[in-house]
C-alpha cells in the first residue's frame, strides 16, 4: 500500500506521486541545463518534452500491465484509471526514445546524439531521486532476507510484514538503485562538463558517448539489482529472465557492437577484437549463469551475486577499451610549434 500525503477534493494524493514528480521536474531542469551549458538550441528539447511526458506514461502503463496483466480487468480498465495501478520505469526510456524518434522523423533536429548526452545525467538524476519515492510503498522491496541485525536499517535493508504477520527485514532495492543512479549521474555529469584528454577520430563520433556510457554503467547496475527484486516484470512467455534484464542486456550489446564498428574503421581488424568479443561474452554469461543459480538456490545469494557482478565488470571493459581505441591523445603544441604558429 502506497502511504496517503493528501486528501484534496475527495481524492487521495500519494507521497510516491509526489515525489516522483519532483523527481521528472528536477530531470528536465538538469536536461535544460544542460542543453544551455552546450550552447546548443532548447527549441527540440522543449517540443519533445510533452509527447515524453505523455508517452513515457502510456508506455510505461502498458508494459506494467503487459507483464502484470492479472492485477487489471482489461487493457481498458489499465488505461482508463492511471490513478492506481502500477508504472514500469522501463515504460519511461521507451516513451522518451518514441519522443525523440518523432522529433527525428519530423526533421526538427539534427543533433540527436547531441541531444542524448544532455538527457543522460538528467534521467539518471531523476532515477536517483525518484526511486526514493518507494520508501512510501510496499513494493519494490528485495526478496532476499538479511539476518544480521547489523543490516537492518537504511540503506541495506527494509521492513516488511509477512503473511505471518511477522516483520522481515528484506534487501533495500530500491536504495541501492537510487545510489547506484547516483553514482552514474555524478560520472556521466563529468563526462558532460570536463573536456577530456582524447578526443575521437572522427567528428561525427564526438556525440552521443555520454549516453552510450549512460546504457553501459546504468545499464550494468539494472541486470544485477533487478534480479533483487521480488516484484520484477517478465514476458508472459518467459519467466527467467526480466524483461527490464532484456532490455539491459540489449543495450550493453548494442554499445558493444557500436564502439566494435567504429574500432575497426579506425584500424582495421586485429586479433585483438575478438579477444574482446570473448571476454564480453564471458562476462554476460557468467551473470546469466548466476542469475540461473539464485534463482534455484536463493540462500546462496552472496556468492550468486559477487559472481553477478564480476562478470558484469569482465563485460564492461571490452567496449570501454573498444570506445577508447577510436580516439587519439590531444597533445600540448610544443614552444617550437607556438613561435611558428606566432
Amino acid at each position: 500500500m502506497a502511504e496517503v500525503a493528501l486528501l484534496y477534493q475527495g481524492q487521495f494524493v500519494y507521497w510516491r506521486s509526489i515525489l516522483w514528480a519532483l523527481a521528472a521536474l528536477a530531470a528536465i531542469f538538469m536536461a535544460v541545463a544542460l542543453r544551455l551549458w552546450q550552447r546548443k538550441p532548447l527549441a527540440p528539447l522543449l517540443i519533445a518534452l510533452p509527447f515524453a511526458l505523455v508517452l513515457s506514461v502510456l508506455c510505461a502503463r502498458l508494459i506494467h500491465w503487459y507483464c502484470s496483466y492479472e492485477s487489471y480487468a482489461s487493457l481498458g480498465a489499465a488505461l482508463g484509471n492511471l490513478r492506481g495501478g502500477g508504472y514500469s520505469l522501463l515504460g519511461v526510456f521507451a516513451g522518451t526514445a518514441l519522443s525523440l524518434a518523432l522529433l527525428r522523423l519530423l526533421g526538427l533536429t539534427d543533433n540527436l546524439p547531441g541531444l542524448l548526452d544532455a538527457l543522460s545525467p538528467a534521467a539518471a538524476f531523476g532515477i536517483a531521486l525518484g526511486r526514493w519515492a518507494e520508501l512510501f510503498t510496499s513494493a519494490d522491496r528485495g526478496k532476499m532476507i538479511l539476518e544480521a541485525e547489523a543490516l537492518h536499517r537504511l540503506p541495506f535493508s527494509v521492513p516488511v510484514v509477512n503473511a505471518g504477520g511477522l516483520s522481515e527485514w528484506r534487501f533495500a532495492t530500491f536504495a541501492f538503485q537510487s545510489i547506484w543512479a547516483g553514482i552514474v549521474f555524478l560520472i556521466l555529469l563529468l563526462r558532460f562538463l570536463i573536456p577530456g584528454r582524447m578526443q575521437e577520430q572522427r567528428r561525427s563520433w564526438r556525440e552521443g558517448n555520454v549516453f552510450c556510457l549512460f546504457l553501459l554503467l546504468y545499464g550494468c547496475g539494472q541486470v544485477l539489482l533487478d534480479s533483487t527484486r521480488y516484484d520484477a516484470l517478465y514476458l508472459r512467455s518467459n519467466g527467467f529472465v526480466s524483461l527490464v534484464q532484456i532490455a539491459c542486456a540489449a543495450a550493453l550489446i548494442g554499445v558493444t557492437a557500436l564502439y566494435s564498428v567504429r574500432s575497426i574503421r579506425v584500424h582495421g581488424f586485429h586479433w585483438y577484437h575478438p579477444a574482446l568479443w570473448l571476454l564480453a561474452l564471458l562476462g554476460l554469461g557468467l551473470a546469466g549463469v548466476m542469475e540461473w543459480f539464485v534463482q534455484r538456490h536463493g540462500d546462496e545469494y552472496v556468492l550468486a551475486y559477487g559472481l553477478m557482478l564480476a562478470g558484469l565488470l569482465l563485460y564492461v571493459c571490452a567496449p570501454l577499451y573498444l570506445a577508447r581505441s577510436t580516439r587519439t591523445v590531444r597533445r600540448k603544441p610544443s614552444a617550437k610549434q607556438d613561435i611558428l604558429s606566432s
